[in-house]
C-alpha cells in the first residue's frame, strides 16, 4: 500500500492546485484535493489522506480564504494578519493556524475624493494555534495553514489516519 500512496502523493505535489489527497487502498484510486477543500475530516474504511507538503514552495502550506478547526492551543485578539499568527504559533509548537478577520461595519456613506485616497486602516483579526485537524472550512478573507517543521526536527507522519473530506 505505501507504494501507491507514495505515487499518490507525488501526484498531488506535481500538481499545483492539489491541496492533499487520498489513497483508497481497496479500490486501488487516487483521489486529489483541491485548494478549495472544504469539510469535516471523517473516519473512511481502506483510505488513508496526506496533504501535499513541499518544504520548496511556501504556498503549499497557506489555505487562503479557509480556517482549519480543531483543539485550540492558544487564542489571540487584535493579530494584524495571518503572517503573524502563523509566527506566533511557530514560537509555542503548535503545528496550524487560523486567523480571521473582526468583522467590519459596512457603511452605505460614499466616500469623498479625499477619503477615497486615506490607505485603509489595518484590519486586525484573531489567531488561533491548532493541535490537531478537524475540519477545514471555507471562510472568505481568512488565512490558515501548516506550519513548516524544520528538516531536523521529524512530523510522526505527514500521513493522518483515514479521512475522508
Amino acid at each position: 500500500m505505501l507504494q501507491h500512496t507514495n505515487r499518490c502523493a507525488k501526484e498531488c505535489i506535481e500538481d499545483f492546485s492539489c491541496f492533499g489527497y487520498e489513497w483508497n487502498s481497496e479500490e486501488k484510486v487516487c483521489y486529489l484535493k483541491s485548494r478549495s477543500t472544504s469539510g469535516k475530516l471523517v473516519p473512511k474504511h481502506n483510505t488513508m489522506v496526506g496533504f501535499c507538503q513541499d518544504d520548496e514552495d511556501e504556498v503549499r502550506y497557506r489555505l487562503q480564504d479557509h480556517v482549519i478547526v480543531g483543539p485550540v492551543i492558544l487564542e489571540a485578539d487584535d493579530v494584524p494578519d495571518g503572517e503573524e499568527c502563523k509566527d506566533n504559533c511557530r514560537k509555542i509548537g503548535a503545528p496550524y493556524y487560523s486567523w480571521r478577520p473582526k468583522e467590519v461595519e459596512i457603511s452605505n456613506v460614499v466616500p469623498t475624493d479625499e477619503e477615497e485616497e486615506e490607505e485603509e486602516p489595518e484590519r486586525l483579526g484573531k489567531c488561533a494555534c491548532i493541535s490537531t485537524i478537524n475540519e477545514i472550512r471555507l471562510e472568505y478573507d481568512a488565512f490558515s495553514g501548516f506550519i513548516p517543521i524544520p528538516k531536523h526536527k521529524h512530523r510522526r507522519s505527514i500521513y493522518f489516519r483515514a479521512f475522508e473530506i
